[in-house]
């Protein structure tokens, strides 16, 4: 992917190519602001790059986790949030031009006992009393919309949900970057941050040096060493999520799958038509430690592998004679609330960070980009959900 190369100054450096990093970079550059991104590899290399393409609303948790956790004011504030980067991302894609694979067919919630059944019609009914458009489902209307599917005792669907390919997705929105007059540069890591608000100078590992008015670390949970207030790395930890795929499907055992965004157990596992393929993530839950801290997305989890194919095919006998021949992981970056970090760092002026969206960086970062951006030119931003991603939350708290 041609782009540009490091610049000797710019008045916001971003640290990451990721969706967050280009995102952020595409809302100042339509500012006018001078902004440059740096990523250590290639844009969407990492987990940006590496996940289903799944854009959702809500979070893994069913409406009712998410209502018992943030409470009933809080609730529906995060629920707009997402609705409302769902909407304008929506719109940036279809406005772009580039081909991402979108497919805007909704999404399926699938629950696996009667347990999670249950929790689902609490969802549903929070929903109905915010006017949220879905569709709760028996165990017979998931069987009508999914046929090869066994052992789901219903779900719940929302018709907005949609996939796209997230890698050409990503790169697509650091091209529209720069254009927009963003400084895109790849093979550019960060050895470190040194100087203070209007006067940052940042060093590359090949001793480049570049000046700054202000740094915004969109590193995910890769880099919280370049954090001089140590926030980041006492807040921020890292997991690894894990993707099986089969080849391409016969024309007709794929056209039996329908081209939507699925999940079961509480989103825990997750899965899509690609091309013709059943592409499946998940189960790092089945192993000891999860995957927690686990950084090396250039391996993979034999376990989790054997655990992905049994579910598809208890799930989907139709698949118990399909080989699952290929496998990737991506290293995704957590909080202790699961809510991302989105504002200034405390006691570091001139500093920022977009980052740990806890696996669903689709349905934050582009809004959270846009919002971070009017921080920076502006001193706030008006979404009232804001406060609830604000760094600030973490100060006192021990790792």
């Amino acid at each position: 992917m041609p782009l540009g190369t490091a610049p000797d100054s710019a008045t916001v450096l971003i640290i990451g190519g990721g969706v967050a990093g280009v995102a952020t970079a595409l809302h100042l550059a339509r500012a006018g602001v001078d902004v440059a991104v740096l990523e250590a590899d290639e844009i969407a290399c990492r987990a940006s790059g590496r996940n289903d393409g799944q854009l959702l609303l809500g979070l893994g948790e069913h409406y009712n986790r998410i209502h018992g956790q943030f409470g009933a004011d809080r609730a529906p504030l995060l629920w707009d949030f997402l609705q409302r980067n769902h909407d304008v991302m929506l719109e940036e894609l279809r406005a772009s031009g580039i081909d991402v694979g979108l497919k805007q067919a909704g999404g399926l919630r699938l629950a696996e006992t009667e347990h999670e059944q249950g929790e689902l019609v609490d969802a549903a009914a929070l929903l109905s009393a915010e006017g949220r458009e879905h569709q709760l489902l028996s165990a017979a209307d998931v069987t009508a919309r999914l046929p090869l599917a066994r052992g789901f005792h219903g779900g719940l669907y929302l018709a907005e949900e949609a996939i796209v390919q997230p890698a050409a997705m990503v790169r697509g929105l650091a091209l529209r970057a720069r254009d927009a007059g963003a400084t895109i540069a790849q093979g550019c890591e960060v050895r470190a941050i040194e100087g203070e608000a209007g006067a940052f100078t940042v060093e590359l590992t090949d001793g480049h040096q570049i000046t700054a008015q202000v740094v915004v670390h969109c590193t995910a949970s890769l880099a919280p060493q370049l954090d001089r207030t140590g926030l980041l790395a006492r807040t921020v930890f890292a997991y690894r999520g894990q993707i099986v795929t089969t080849d391409a499907l016969p024309e007709d055992l794929a056209a039996q799958f329908p081209d939507c965004a699925m999940s079961s157990n509480f989103c825990y596992e997750y899965f899509r038509m690609h091309e013709g393929r059943f592409v499946l993530g998940g189960m790092r839950w089945s192993v000891p430690g999860e995957e927690v801290h686990v950084t090396d997305d250039g391996a993979h989890h034999a376990e989790i592998s054997q655990n992905l194919i049994a579910y598809a095919r208890r799930h989907f006998p139709a698949l118990c004679d399909v080989a699952f021949p290929n496998v990737w992981t991506g290293v995704m970056a957590g909080s202790p609330d699961g809510l991302p970090l989105c504002g200034a760092l405390p006691g570091q002026p001139g500093e920022f960070a977009l980052l740990a969206f806890n696996g669903y960086g689709l349905s934050f970062a582009y809004l959270a980009g846009k919002c971070l951006s009017e921080m920076i030119i502006d001193g706030h931003s008006e979404h009232e959900a804001l406060p609830m991603f604000s760094p600030r939350r973490f100060v006192g708290q021990s790792g």
